[in-house]
């Protein structure tokens, strides 16, 4: 299958099943790699035998988790509204949102960042 010249024919040409897989399959393969990233932190650390760090590794997962339930939230609102206005040929309305949406999760992440740097204990 030829791309036409803004790469979305597998939006207009392609069955629905088809386009679906081939888009879901990298979303699907970066939530497997987090999911060996972190075992692979847990299981590496948990090499040193010190309860402690392993304890650490355990308490900062929930936080990572928040910085990415917040780019999920970005990127499935985002994506629900880009999907529309191209449907519609408003490409440009498109590109908009996706800055938006992309810069909307850098700052949200950046405003989180301070937050816990401000409310964190200090030992």
């Amino acid at each position: 299958m030829t791309k036409d010249s803004n790469g979305m024919e597998i939006f207009h040409k392609a069955p629905v099943p088809k386009a679906v897989l081939t888009n879901a399959l990298p979303a699907m393969a970066a939530m497997l790699m987090v999911l060996i990233y972190n075992l692979a932190d847990t299981f590496f650390i948990g090499q040193t035998h010190d309860a402690l760090q392993v304890a650490a590794v355990s308490l900062a997962t929930p936080v990572f988790l928040i910085f990415m339930a917040l780019g999920t939230i970005f990127g499935i609102g985002g994506t629900s509204v880009i999907s529309r206005a191209m449907g519609e040929g408003k490409e440009e309305y498109a590109k908009k949102v996706c800055s938006f949406c992309m810069w909307g999760c850098v700052g949200t992440g950046i405003v989180i960042s301070v937050l816990f740097l401000i409310f964190m204990d200090h030992y």
